[in-house]
């Protein structure tokens, strides 16, 4: 059995040395078109599970939705803190695991993952990313 003790600051350490920021740009239109996709509307309570540099929880803002953003990657925290303060919106970033969300269960109406769910090294494990599969891409 793999030590995820081990596995996830190795797998912080990389995202963390990579310009995961500059390869998120090119994933904008998937964030668009997953809030699209679910119907995001003004006043909702949205979740984005591994944002990286914000684009889901960028796009959610755009709806008027009321977003917070996690990652376990503080640099990317910050690019996305940046990009909304560009933007001129609102998204409430926190540091955070995608297998232990730092919220309690039904806080939020909708929970977004653009390709987060990779972020996750135990996969097999029952109560690893707990979000609804619905919006997951």
């Amino acid at each position: 059995m793999a030590d995820f003790t081990v596995i996830k600051p190795r797998q912080q350490q990389v995202w963390a040395i990579g310009d995961d920021a500059t390869v998120g740009n090119t994933l904008v239109l998937v964030s668009e078109l997953l809030c699209e996709a679910v119907d995001g509307r003004a006043g909702q309570q949205v979740l984005d599970v591994a944002t990286g540099n914000g684009n889901t929880a960028l796009a959610a803002a755009r709806r008027w939705c009321e977003v917070m953003g996690i990652d376990e990657v503080p640099a990317l925290l910050r690019w996305g803190e940046a990009r909304t303060a560009a933007e001129g919106l609102s998204v409430t970033f926190q540091e955070g695991d995608a297998e232990q969300l730092p919220c309690p269960d039904g806080a939020f109406d909708v929970v977004l993952s653009t390709f987060g769910a990779v972020c996750a090294p135990d996969q097999e494990h029952p109560g690893s990313v707990s979000f609804s599969v619905e919006g997951v891409l």
